[in-house]
């Protein structure tokens, strides 16, 4: 059977795993409503500073995996003993936040240098390279349109997105499950390849990765 995370978070016998859970859930879908309270609550399972970040660090990282899966749609080509759950797309997209977190984070992902080095080569690579198929101005403001969805501070975008690509990047970001062929038809009907699409389906994804790290520090400080 599949472990429900809820269930884990509220029955788990060991408080350690209760407590890991619950932080995963929150991260993965409205990291904006930590706050003291839940920190202080990890704290008194047993987690200190370093396994909290190690935690927000990996729940946003498979969040991303997730998305590329669904993006990509590849199947499994090996055996595995529990077959994944099928995606239901009626699940609603997920929440936006009310408002920017702006308070100063007590945790910052430099307490883990390798973890915070590799992080900051992955986004450079994305978001600050001479790019191959996104304007890098719309690398931007792609970054900019994710992290307010998701409650970061950021500037404004420089410009809308252009409604095609607003709406796959909605999908990857707040609704991943529901994407299917028909997401990427009106942009292919403008001649955009697979690259092209893959291109924009990693952008989106590793936006919800870097202002989710940021987001959940913000509020647990």
């Amino acid at each position: 059977m599949t472990i429900d995370p809820r269930a884990v978070a509220a029955r788990w016998p060991d408080a350690r795993r209760r407590a890991l859970a619950a932080l995963t859930v929150t991260v993965t879908e409205a990291p904006w409503t930590l706050d003291g309270a839940a920190k202080a609550a990890l704290a008194a399972a047993g987690l200190d500073d370093d396994a909290v970040l190690h935690a927000v660090a990996l729940a946003a990282y498979f969040g991303h995996l997730n998305r590329i899966a669904d993006a990509t749609g590849v199947p499994l080509d090996y055996a595995v003993t529990t077959t994944p759950p099928a995606t239901e797309p009626a699940v609603p997209p997920l929440a936006t936040a009310p408002a920017p977190v702006t308070r100063a984070a007590s945790l910052t992902l430099a307490q883990r240098p390798a973890t915070a080095a590799a992080l900051a080569a992955w986004t450079d690579d994305l978001f600050a390279r001479d790019p191959a198929y996104l304007p890098r101005a719309t690398r931007a403001d792609v970054l900019a349109t994710v992290a307010a969805w998701l409650g970061a501070p950021t500037t404004p975008p420089a410009a809308p997105l252009d409604p095609d690509v607003h709406a796959l990047v909605a999908l990857v970001a707040l609704a991943p499950w529901q994407l299917a062929d028909a997401s990427f038809a009106a942009l292919r009907a403008r001649g955009w390849d697979d690259a092209a699409l893959f291109d924009l389906c990693a952008v989106t994804s590793t936006a919800t990765v870097t202002a989710r790290i940021d987001v959940a520090l913000r509020a647990l400080g």
